[in-house]
């Protein structure tokens, strides 16, 4: 029978595309392990961090493996790092204090006490460990946890922070802002009596090597006994110090010296920065950040490149403020745009057919930019006439160009229209804001220019410069995005202070004047009952397949439903969407009334997905009015309540989400629905079904609000339902419940006007 259903498979299905093959409900991540910042080097094996990520190498086969939540990890933001030869386990420590353990074959027990402790400082600053035991420096004391049996052991409350840990036969050292304690393991180490301060100065690392204790100071390395009595090894601000193979390493940004013993201490120029080195068998690990981890020789002269860079491919940083789907391809701006000192490194990149590119940024500048600090790219765009040709705005160093992903050019107050915010200030092109880039449908690239007279500044795709002014933004401190409505109307958010609201604007079809021009900001939201709101923060807005504009604040969830009334009805009142309780009282409250909503994505089936800022990710039906998902980092893969930015692919359904914490993905069971309905343009996966799939069968190509119905090779119907945008999903049962038996079935699709049908088969093997 099954040889038989092969055969009509090969006969009569076509296959599917790899986008459709991806399962309707599955999660992915994307995290970035480009960037190595400390490793720990085992036997037959270097675990490496990157920026909070953990990858593993094997040193026999140079396999590569990397980590995540969908592989087992029970965080993100991995701080710190220390494995147990006796018990087979690397302990990660996360940022928020929970803790897995995770053997060589990559079998994880996690630990989440310290992390669920009513207590203050529970942040780790060390790890020591010590045969199967684990010492834990803490912002209150330290731990003591056992590895093998995955429990802890002790919690030691000594009334201030520790910032390193280690452990002698007969002793515990702590490293402290105050100096380096001391207790014998035979008193009562909770007892703080029992402590003794053995040296005054204060101690940021320590360590135990050659029956000694190696201290890091801030402008030192000191060597001292158990009485506190010793001498200085070396002198310079070493960044880290790490007990490793046997050896004792310290660094800092331009050299690394190594201890074999007490008497042979090697200083190695580095070649590049190096943030971190472990040591095993005659080899340097160095986690050496944007160049990865890489394994280096020693020999008489000094170093020879072993191995590396190992960096799989990924983006470059876990940073993706906005993102936005060109065609198939993925464009990703990683930085912020604040009024906050935060500075993220420059992070243009692109992600398409499973890979990463990631772009070339700018290395030189003008020589008369001193101190010049390139940060924080907010958008990405790609000329519409070339997929090679792409801009992105940088949050106050102005407007960067890129041809093949290499950066070409820098615009800013001294080369374009684009104005300095502090124009006669010293180093005043560190004070170019741009952001909010798009392009329109002529060509032109729009761009916001904040705090200054004229934020809205367009480069027309004839070279030349346009630049609107309009009184009631002039100067405002920080515009985020414009919204092309389909009405040819042009909306944009001033976030927040001065002058803050949505604004709406109509050019008149002209770029050169604005005297025709209409204007609007609207600083209040008022509902359809007459409820005021003054937001804080206007963060998004978003036009729907109606040509609604969903729009986001820190106080929920608002509508416009007609642009133009925006702009011209003195009387204006947004829409708020009403969730009726059902409960008899013929009440009803406000959709996501309170909670700040961050971004807005529209799916194929017009239905709204919604980032929050603490709140995770919530599906709505197209109207609003039902609850279909509500996504939380606790109960789902999601890398992070705090969502940046949200982008739908209209043909997949794939749902890409941009956390603080990293990228992520979902596929949804919606997508962009067909213009007509063609039997050559409907796809069905999978085909055949096979006994190990647990999965949804989807349809895929169909119009919009299709009436689906499957039917059994006699004709009996077995299921029906209607498509969400282009999508219908079936999960394989029948109308009871009950899982259809192995056969052929027919997949019967309607227009929703019931004017066209086609009919399609899919093979169900169990």
């Amino acid at each position: 029978m099954k040889q038989r259903l092969f055969i009509i498979v090969a006969l009569c299905l076509t296959a599917a595309t790899a986008m459709q093959s991806q399962k309707i409900g599955e999660w992915k991540v994307y995290l970035s392990y480009w960037n190595s910042t400390g490793n720990e080097a085992v036997e037959g094996r270097v675990y490496a961090l990157c920026e909070g990520n953990l990858l593993s190498y094997n040193t026999g086969d140079s396999e590569v493996r990397t980590y995540d939540q969908l592989t087992g990890l029970n965080g993100v933001l991995i701080g710190r790092m220390g494995y147990s030869a006796a018990a087979g386990r690397l302990m990660l420590v996360y940022d928020d204090s929970n803790i897995d353990l995770m053997d060589d074959e990559g079998e994880i027990v996690n630990m989440s006490a310290l992390r669920d402790k009513n207590l203050s400082g529970r942040n780790v600053n060390g790890i020591f460990v010590e045969g199967t035991t684990a010492w834990l420096a803490t912002g209150f004391g330290f731990v003591e946890v056992d590895m093998q049996e995955a429990v802890f052991r002790n919690t030691y409350l000594m009334g201030f922070s520790v910032n390193g840990i280690a452990a002698t036969d007969s002793r515990i050292f702590l490293a402290t802002d105050k100096g380096v304690y001391s207790c014998l393991r035979s008193e009562n180490m909770h007892e703080t009596a029992r402590w003794s301060l053995i040296d005054d100065q204060p101690a940021l690392d320590i360590v135990p090597f050659g029956g000694k204790l190696l201290v890091r100071r801030s402008w030192c390395i000191y060597r001292m006994d158990d009485g506190g009595s010793g001498s200085v090894v070396t002198t310079d601000r070493f960044d880290w110090i790490h007990l490793s193979g046997g050896a004792v390493l310290w660094g800092n940004s331009r050299k690394v010296e190594l201890a074999t013993s007490l008497s042979q201490v090697r200083t190695i120029e580095t070649p590049r920065e190096w943030k971190h080195a472990s040591y095993q068998d005659g080899t340097l690990w160095a986690s050496e950040g944007e160049h990865g981890l890489c394994a280096y020789r020693l020999t008489d002269d000094g170093l020879s490149q072993a191995a590396g860079p190992i960096q799989p491919n990924s983006p470059k940083h876990d940073l993706c403020y906005r993102i936005r789907w060109e065609g198939d391809r993925l464009l990703v701006a990683g930085g912020i745009n604040t009024v906050d000192p935060t500075y993220n490194p420059l992070t243009a990149m692109y992600y398409e057919e499973g890979q990463w590119t990631n772009f070339s940024e700018m290395e030189e500048w003008p020589q008369e930019y001193t101190r010049f600090n390139p940060a924080n790219t907010t958008h990405l765009v790609q000329d519409p006439h070339d997929s090679s040709h792409h801009f992105a705005s940088l949050h106050r160093n102005g407007l960067a160009e890129y041809r093949d992903g290499k950066f070409v050019r820098l615009l800013n107050s001294d080369n374009s229209p684009i104005r300095s915010i502090l124009p006669d200030a010293e180093r005043y092109y560190n004070y170019v804001s741009c952001a909010g880039l798009t392009y329109d449908s002529e060509g032109n690239l729009w761009m916001l220019n904040s705090e200054t007279d004229t934020i809205v500044r367009i480069l027309r795709k004839d070279g030349r410069w346009a630049s609107l002014f309009y009184p009631e933004i002039a100067g405002v401190s920080m515009c985020d995005d414009y919204l092309m409505h389909s009405s040819g109307l042009i909306f944009l958010n001033s976030r927040r202070t001065d002058n803050h609201g949505f604004f709406c604007f109509d050019t008149n079809g002209t770029l050169t004047s604005v005297r025709d021009d209409r204007h609007r900001l609207r600083q209040t939201v008022t509902n359809q009952d007459g409820t005021v709101y003054l937001p804080d923060e206007f963060y998004c807005m978003t036009e729907d397949l109606d040509g609604r504009i969903w729009c986001g604040t820190d106080r929920g969830l608002f509508v416009i439903n007609d642009a133009e009334a925006f702009l011209t009805d003195e009387n204006f009142q947004y829409e708020q969407v009403k969730i009726p309780r059902n409960d008899g009282s013929g009440l009803a409250d406000y959709l996501l009334n309170g909670v700040a909503v961050s971004c807005i994505a529209i799916d194929g089936a017009n239905r709204k997905w919604i980032g929050t800022i603490g709140n995770g990710i919530y599906l709505v039906s197209a109207d609003g009015t039902d609850m279909i998902h509500h996504f939380l980092a606790a109960d789902s893969p999601l890398l992070n309540d705090n969502i940046q930015c949200l982008a739908v692919h209209p043909v997949s359904g794939m749902v890409m989400i941009g956390t603080e914490a990293g990228l992520c993905s979902f596929v949804s069971d919606a997508t962009e629905a067909a213009a007509e309905l063609s039997a050559d343009s409907v796809t069905v996966y999978p085909n055949p079904v096979r006994p190990d799939y647990r999965g949804p069968v989807t349809v895929k190509g169909l119009t919009m609000g299709a009436e689906i119905k499957i039917l059994s090779s006699s004709g009996q119907l077995v299921a029906r339902g209607t498509s969400s945008g282009g999508t219908f999903t079936w999960n394989g049962q029948d109308q009871r419940g009950r899982r259809v038996a192995s056969g052929v079935y027919h997949i019967v699709a309607n227009n929703a006007e019931g004017k066209k049908a086609i009919v399609t088969r899919i093979i169900i093997i169990r």
